[in-house]
Protein backbone atom coordinates (compact mmCIF):
# COMPACT_ATOMS: atom_id res chain seq x y z
CA UNK A 1 0.00 0.00 0.00
CA UNK A 2 1.42 3.23 -1.11
CA UNK A 3 1.58 6.42 0.94
CA UNK A 4 -1.57 7.99 -0.65
CA UNK A 5 -3.81 5.08 0.34
CA UNK A 6 -2.58 5.20 3.93
CA UNK A 7 -3.61 8.89 4.20
CA UNK A 8 -7.11 8.15 2.87
CA UNK A 9 -7.61 5.29 5.30
CA UNK A 10 -6.59 7.49 8.28
CA UNK A 11 -8.96 10.26 7.18
CA UNK A 12 -11.88 7.86 6.87
CA UNK A 13 -11.26 6.43 10.31
CA UNK A 14 -11.26 9.94 11.82
CA UNK A 15 -14.46 10.92 10.03
CA UNK A 16 -16.21 7.74 11.08
CA UNK A 17 -15.25 8.23 14.75
CA UNK A 18 -16.57 11.78 14.71
CA UNK A 19 -19.86 10.69 13.13
CA UNK A 20 -20.19 7.83 15.63
CA UNK A 21 -19.66 10.18 18.56
CA UNK A 22 -22.21 12.67 17.18
CA UNK A 23 -24.87 9.97 16.63
CA UNK A 24 -24.37 8.51 20.12
CA UNK A 25 -24.62 11.97 21.77
CA UNK A 26 -27.81 12.79 19.88
CA UNK A 27 -29.39 9.50 20.89
CA UNK A 28 -28.52 9.84 24.60
CA UNK A 29 -29.17 13.59 25.11
CA UNK A 30 -32.76 14.68 25.93
CA UNK A 31 -33.98 17.88 24.48
CA UNK A 32 -35.16 20.27 27.25
CA UNK A 33 -38.80 21.15 27.16
CA UNK A 34 -39.56 24.71 26.31
CA UNK A 35 -41.85 26.51 28.75
CA UNK A 36 -45.28 27.11 27.41
CA UNK A 37 -45.67 30.47 25.86
CA UNK A 38 -48.07 32.72 27.72
CA UNK A 39 -49.28 35.95 26.36
CA UNK A 40 -48.97 38.96 28.61
CA UNK A 41 -52.17 40.87 29.21
CA UNK A 42 -52.32 44.06 27.29
CA UNK A 43 -51.26 47.16 29.22
CA UNK A 44 -54.31 49.23 29.97
CA UNK A 45 -54.12 52.95 29.66
CA UNK A 46 -54.06 54.80 33.07
CA UNK A 47 -57.45 55.55 34.65
CA UNK A 48 -57.20 59.29 35.14
CA UNK A 49 -60.49 59.57 37.01
CA UNK A 50 -59.46 56.91 39.55
CA UNK A 51 -56.08 58.57 40.04
CA UNK A 52 -57.78 61.90 40.71
CA UNK A 53 -60.11 60.27 43.28
CA UNK A 54 -57.14 58.69 45.09
CA UNK A 55 -55.30 62.00 45.17
CA UNK A 56 -58.37 63.76 46.54
CA UNK A 57 -58.86 61.10 49.25
CA UNK A 58 -55.21 61.33 50.29
CA UNK A 59 -55.39 65.13 50.44
CA UNK A 60 -58.53 64.90 52.60
CA UNK A 61 -56.80 62.54 55.04
CA UNK A 62 -53.79 64.82 55.31
CA UNK A 63 -56.05 67.79 56.00
CA UNK A 64 -57.80 65.85 58.77
CA UNK A 65 -54.42 65.03 60.34
CA UNK A 66 -53.46 68.69 60.30
CA UNK A 67 -56.76 69.71 61.91
CA UNK A 68 -56.37 67.08 64.66
CA UNK A 69 -52.81 68.24 65.32
CA UNK A 70 -53.92 71.88 65.57
CA UNK A 71 -57.08 71.32 67.60
CA UNK A 72 -57.03 70.59 71.38
CA UNK A 73 -57.77 67.14 72.78
CA UNK A 74 -61.58 66.74 73.03
CA UNK A 75 -61.53 66.07 76.77
CA UNK A 76 -64.94 67.63 77.35
CA UNK A 77 -66.58 65.18 74.97
CA UNK A 78 -65.50 62.07 76.89
CA UNK A 79 -67.65 60.32 79.53
CA UNK A 80 -67.24 61.67 83.05
CA UNK A 81 -65.76 58.43 84.44
CA UNK A 82 -63.06 58.37 81.75
CA UNK A 83 -62.26 62.07 82.25
CA UNK A 84 -61.78 61.52 86.00
CA UNK A 85 -59.38 58.63 85.35
CA UNK A 86 -57.34 60.78 82.97
CA UNK A 87 -57.25 63.73 85.34
CA UNK A 88 -56.03 61.60 88.26
CA UNK A 89 -52.67 61.22 86.52
CA UNK A 90 -52.19 64.99 86.65
CA UNK A 91 -52.29 65.20 90.45
CA UNK A 92 -48.48 65.09 90.81
CA UNK A 93 -48.02 68.08 88.50
CA UNK A 94 -49.36 71.31 90.07
CA UNK A 95 -48.73 73.22 86.84
CA UNK A 96 -50.90 70.83 84.84
CA UNK A 97 -53.65 71.02 87.44
CA UNK A 98 -53.54 74.82 87.34
CA UNK A 99 -53.98 74.73 83.55
CA UNK A 100 -56.89 72.29 83.79
CA UNK A 101 -58.71 74.62 86.18
CA UNK A 102 -58.78 77.27 83.44
CA UNK A 103 -60.39 75.11 80.71
CA UNK A 104 -64.06 75.44 81.61
CA UNK A 105 -66.34 74.98 84.60
CA UNK A 106 -67.04 71.31 83.92
CA UNK A 107 -63.36 70.38 83.63
CA UNK A 108 -62.56 72.59 86.62
CA UNK A 109 -65.04 70.76 88.83
CA UNK A 110 -63.78 67.36 87.72
CA UNK A 111 -60.15 68.43 88.16
CA UNK A 112 -60.88 69.39 91.77
CA UNK A 113 -62.60 66.06 92.38
CA UNK A 114 -59.92 63.93 90.68
CA UNK A 115 -56.71 65.75 91.66
CA UNK A 116 -57.19 67.34 95.08
CA UNK A 117 -57.55 64.02 96.99
CA UNK A 118 -54.18 62.89 95.56
CA UNK A 119 -52.28 66.16 95.87
CA UNK A 120 -50.08 66.87 98.90
CA UNK A 121 -51.22 70.37 99.90
CA UNK A 122 -48.34 72.39 101.41
CA UNK A 123 -49.20 75.54 103.36
CA UNK A 124 -46.01 77.19 104.63
CA UNK A 125 -45.46 80.63 103.13
CA UNK A 126 -47.84 83.52 103.70
CA UNK A 127 -49.20 83.57 100.14
CA UNK A 128 -49.91 79.82 100.30
CA UNK A 129 -51.91 80.11 103.51
CA UNK A 130 -53.79 83.20 102.34
CA UNK A 131 -54.71 81.90 98.89
CA UNK A 132 -55.84 78.50 100.18
CA UNK A 133 -57.86 80.09 102.97
CA UNK A 134 -59.52 82.37 100.41
CA UNK A 135 -60.29 79.41 98.14
CA UNK A 136 -62.04 77.50 100.93
CA UNK A 137 -64.01 80.59 101.91
CA UNK A 138 -65.26 80.96 98.33
CA UNK A 139 -65.69 77.23 97.68
CA UNK A 140 -66.19 75.46 101.02
CA UNK A 141 -67.26 72.23 99.30
CA UNK A 142 -63.65 71.68 98.18
CA UNK A 143 -62.59 70.96 101.77
CA UNK A 144 -63.95 67.41 101.41
CA UNK A 145 -61.35 66.69 98.70
CA UNK A 146 -58.32 67.64 100.83
CA UNK A 147 -56.75 64.36 102.01
CA UNK A 148 -53.04 65.22 102.41
CA UNK A 149 -52.25 68.46 104.25
CA UNK A 150 -48.99 69.99 105.48
CA UNK A 151 -49.72 73.15 107.46
CA UNK A 152 -46.80 74.92 109.16
CA UNK A 153 -47.09 78.71 108.73
CA UNK A 154 -43.76 80.48 109.16
CA UNK A 155 -45.29 83.66 110.61
CA UNK A 156 -47.33 83.93 113.78
CA UNK A 157 -49.95 86.14 112.16
CA UNK A 158 -51.03 83.34 109.80
CA UNK A 159 -51.74 80.77 112.50
CA UNK A 160 -55.45 81.71 112.75
CA UNK A 161 -55.90 81.13 109.01
CA UNK A 162 -53.98 77.84 109.19
CA UNK A 163 -56.10 76.64 112.09
CA UNK A 164 -59.28 77.69 110.26
CA UNK A 165 -58.18 75.70 107.19
CA UNK A 166 -57.47 72.55 109.17
CA UNK A 167 -60.79 72.79 110.98
CA UNK A 168 -62.57 72.83 107.61
CA UNK A 169 -60.59 69.94 106.11
CA UNK A 170 -62.18 67.19 108.18
CA UNK A 171 -61.46 64.42 105.64
CA UNK A 172 -57.66 64.55 105.78
CA UNK A 173 -56.03 61.12 105.90
CA UNK A 174 -52.42 62.34 106.17
CA UNK A 175 -51.59 65.40 108.28
CA UNK A 176 -48.34 67.23 109.07
CA UNK A 177 -48.35 70.05 111.63
CA UNK A 178 -46.95 71.07 114.99
CA UNK A 179 -48.53 70.46 118.37
CA UNK A 180 -50.07 73.91 118.59
CA UNK A 181 -51.94 73.67 115.29
CA UNK A 182 -53.05 70.13 116.08
CA UNK A 183 -54.35 71.07 119.51
CA UNK A 184 -56.20 74.20 118.43
CA UNK A 185 -57.65 72.85 115.17
CA UNK A 186 -58.28 69.18 115.86
CA UNK A 187 -58.25 68.34 119.56
CA UNK A 188 -59.33 71.61 121.13
CA UNK A 189 -61.90 71.21 123.93
CA UNK A 190 -63.74 74.19 122.45
CA UNK A 191 -64.62 72.09 119.42
CA UNK A 192 -66.36 69.48 121.52
CA UNK A 193 -65.65 66.09 122.96
CA UNK A 194 -66.08 64.32 119.65
CA UNK A 195 -63.39 64.59 117.04
CA UNK A 196 -64.35 65.53 113.52
CA UNK A 197 -61.16 64.41 111.71
CA UNK A 198 -62.11 60.74 111.83
CA UNK A 199 -60.36 59.77 108.58
CA UNK A 200 -56.86 60.84 109.64
CA UNK A 201 -54.51 57.86 110.02
CA UNK A 202 -51.04 59.25 109.29
CA UNK A 203 -49.66 62.05 111.45
CA UNK A 204 -46.33 63.89 111.16
CA UNK A 205 -45.81 65.92 114.33
CA UNK A 206 -43.19 68.63 113.91
CA UNK A 207 -40.96 69.83 116.77
CA UNK A 208 -43.35 69.33 119.65
CA UNK A 209 -41.93 69.88 123.13
CA UNK A 210 -42.43 67.54 126.06
CA UNK A 211 -44.92 70.00 127.53
CA UNK A 212 -46.72 70.03 124.21
CA UNK A 213 -47.03 66.26 124.31
CA UNK A 214 -48.43 66.37 127.82
CA UNK A 215 -50.88 69.04 126.74
CA UNK A 216 -52.04 66.88 123.84
CA UNK A 217 -52.70 63.90 126.08
CA UNK A 218 -54.15 65.74 129.04
CA UNK A 219 -56.10 68.55 127.40
CA UNK A 220 -59.27 66.64 126.55
CA UNK A 221 -60.69 63.29 125.64
CA UNK A 222 -60.79 64.49 122.02
CA UNK A 223 -56.98 64.39 121.97
CA UNK A 224 -56.98 60.77 123.04
CA UNK A 225 -59.67 59.89 120.52
CA UNK A 226 -57.69 61.44 117.71
CA UNK A 227 -54.28 59.97 118.62
CA UNK A 228 -55.70 56.52 119.28
CA UNK A 229 -56.92 56.27 115.69
CA UNK A 230 -53.45 57.03 114.23
CA UNK A 231 -51.72 54.10 112.47
CA UNK A 232 -48.56 55.90 111.22
CA UNK A 233 -46.79 58.43 113.46
CA UNK A 234 -43.72 60.45 112.46
CA UNK A 235 -42.06 62.54 115.19
CA UNK A 236 -39.73 65.33 114.04
CA UNK A 237 -37.57 66.60 116.88
CA UNK A 238 -35.65 65.30 119.87
CA UNK A 239 -38.60 64.25 122.02
CA UNK A 240 -39.59 60.58 122.04
CA UNK A 241 -42.52 60.26 124.43
CA UNK A 242 -42.78 57.09 126.44
CA UNK A 243 -45.70 55.25 128.01
CA UNK A 244 -48.17 56.55 125.44
CA UNK A 245 -51.22 54.46 124.64
CA UNK A 246 -51.78 54.20 120.89
CA UNK A 247 -53.69 50.98 120.26
CA UNK A 248 -53.83 51.27 116.45
CA UNK A 249 -50.28 52.49 115.81
CA UNK A 250 -48.49 50.13 113.38
CA UNK A 251 -45.48 52.21 112.27
CA UNK A 252 -43.53 54.71 114.41
CA UNK A 253 -40.79 56.97 113.05
CA UNK A 254 -38.47 59.38 114.85
CA UNK A 255 -35.08 61.07 114.42
CA UNK A 256 -31.86 59.05 114.55
CA UNK A 257 -29.47 60.44 117.18
CA UNK A 258 -25.90 59.36 116.42
CA UNK A 259 -24.39 61.02 119.50
CA UNK A 260 -26.49 58.95 121.87
CA UNK A 261 -27.88 56.00 119.92
CA UNK A 262 -31.62 55.89 120.45
CA UNK A 263 -32.35 52.67 118.60
CA UNK A 264 -33.05 51.07 121.95
CA UNK A 265 -36.15 53.26 122.40
CA UNK A 266 -37.72 51.70 119.33
CA UNK A 267 -36.87 48.20 120.50
CA UNK A 268 -38.52 48.89 123.86
CA UNK A 269 -41.63 50.26 122.20
CA UNK A 270 -41.94 47.11 120.08
CA UNK A 271 -42.01 45.11 123.30
CA UNK A 272 -44.61 47.36 124.95
CA UNK A 273 -47.71 45.37 124.06
CA UNK A 274 -49.80 47.06 126.74
CA UNK A 275 -49.61 50.55 125.27
CA UNK A 276 -48.65 49.72 121.65
CA UNK A 277 -50.26 46.36 120.85
CA UNK A 278 -50.34 46.90 117.06
CA UNK A 279 -46.83 48.35 116.61
CA UNK A 280 -45.14 46.40 113.82
CA UNK A 281 -42.07 48.45 112.82
CA UNK A 282 -39.97 51.42 113.94
CA UNK A 283 -38.15 53.68 111.46
CA UNK A 284 -35.28 55.96 112.54
CA UNK A 285 -34.57 58.69 109.99
CA UNK A 286 -31.21 60.47 109.81
CA UNK A 287 -28.71 62.07 107.46
CA UNK A 288 -26.41 59.80 105.54
CA UNK A 289 -22.81 60.10 106.78
CA UNK A 290 -21.10 57.44 104.62
CA UNK A 291 -21.03 58.59 100.99
CA UNK A 292 -23.28 61.59 101.68
CA UNK A 293 -23.68 62.22 97.96
CA UNK A 294 -25.42 58.88 97.52
CA UNK A 295 -29.10 58.12 97.65
CA UNK A 296 -31.27 56.59 100.33
CA UNK A 297 -29.71 53.86 102.46
CA UNK A 298 -31.85 51.44 104.48
CA UNK A 299 -30.42 49.28 107.25
CA UNK A 300 -32.36 46.62 109.13
CA UNK A 301 -31.16 46.35 112.71
CA UNK A 302 -30.68 43.24 114.84
CA UNK A 303 -34.28 43.54 115.88
CA UNK A 304 -35.62 43.01 112.36
CA UNK A 305 -38.56 45.32 112.88
CA UNK A 306 -36.29 48.34 113.47
CA UNK A 307 -35.08 50.20 110.36
CA UNK A 308 -32.54 53.00 109.94
CA UNK A 309 -33.55 55.16 106.98
CA UNK A 310 -30.60 57.37 105.94
CA UNK A 311 -31.20 60.16 103.43
CA UNK A 312 -28.92 62.73 101.73
CA UNK A 313 -28.39 65.98 103.60
CA UNK A 314 -30.35 67.85 100.93
CA UNK A 315 -33.50 65.77 101.51
CA UNK A 316 -36.04 67.75 103.51
CA UNK A 317 -38.75 66.57 105.84
CA UNK A 318 -41.33 68.04 103.48
CA UNK A 319 -40.02 65.97 100.56
CA UNK A 320 -40.16 62.78 102.61
CA UNK A 321 -43.72 63.58 103.67
CA UNK A 322 -44.74 64.08 100.02
CA UNK A 323 -43.18 60.74 99.10
CA UNK A 324 -45.12 59.05 101.88
CA UNK A 325 -48.42 60.56 100.72
CA UNK A 326 -47.72 59.39 97.16
CA UNK A 327 -47.00 55.83 98.26
CA UNK A 328 -43.24 55.68 97.72
CA UNK A 329 -41.74 56.80 101.05
CA UNK A 330 -40.43 55.06 104.14
CA UNK A 331 -43.97 54.32 105.33
CA UNK A 332 -44.20 51.87 102.45
CA UNK A 333 -40.54 50.76 102.16
CA UNK A 334 -39.70 50.03 105.81
CA UNK A 335 -42.33 47.45 106.59
CA UNK A 336 -42.15 43.74 107.26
Amino acid sequence: MDELEIKWVGSCIFVLSVMYTFVISRLTTTTPEMPPFTMRPPIRPPDLKRARRLRATYAELEERKRKIARSPFPLSGLPTELVLLILQHSAESPGTVANLLRVNRRIQGMAYEACLPRMPIKLIQAHQVESFDRMLLNKPRLAQYIHHLWVTPVHEEYYPAAIRILRQCKDVTSLACNGRVLEEAVTSPHIGYRIRHKACRKLTLLYTSRDGWQSLFLSSSASLQFLQQITHLRLVGDIIPSHITLPNLSVLSYQLNRNSPNVVHGERMLLDKDNLPSLDSVVLVGERRVQPGGGVRITKMKEKRVFVFEVPQSRTELEMWCENTQGRGFWQICTN
